[in-house]
């Protein structure tokens, strides 16, 4: 498997058993048959606000070999998505697929007034801490999903 680098990565199966076809968990996470993690699970968990699943398929996502990075641009992707569904009235307005439109229009109902903002701040000065080697990226979205 390789990371957003390109480097090779030792995926480790912590999941049991051989991965074949699609396996499906209790909460409908699933492997694709190539041994990549279905990281639109996590986006969800977030939009839904749901911060011990989100946690918890971030930690699988990690599992499966995706690094923490990756990882980050999903989940500040999920927040920017909601915040511009929050501000148009339209896909087309958005610039935006309908379906992912819909999907963060339906999940701005969990967030107050300002939180997302919060949020999208928090995510942006996080980035930049760890970039300056003040805060690693594991733990800094670690903590940015068990705050939601």
């Amino acid at each position: 498997m390789k990371n957003l680098f390109g480097e090779t990565v030792a995926s480790e199966d912590l999941f049991g058993g051989e991965r074949q076809g699609l396996k499906d968990d209790s909460q409908g996470l699933a492997l694709k048959s190539r041994g990549e993690f279905n990281i639109f699970a996590l986006t969800d968990a977030i939009g839904r606000r749901n911060k011990r699943e989100a946690w918890v398929i971030y930690r699988k996502a990690l599992a499966s070999g995706m690094v923490a990075e990756e990882v980050f641009y999903k989940v500040f992707w999920q927040v920017k998505t909601m915040l511009l569904a929050s501000r148009t009235k339209t896909a087309e307005e958005a610039e935006m697929k309908p379906y992912p439109y819909s999907k963060a229009k339906s999940f701005i109902k969990n967030f107050k007034p300002g939180e997302l903002e919060l949020l999208s701040e928090n995510l942006v000065k996080g980035y930049h801490r760890v970039r300056r080697g003040e805060e690693e990226t594991e733990t800094f979205i670690e903590k940015t999903l068990l705050g939601l």
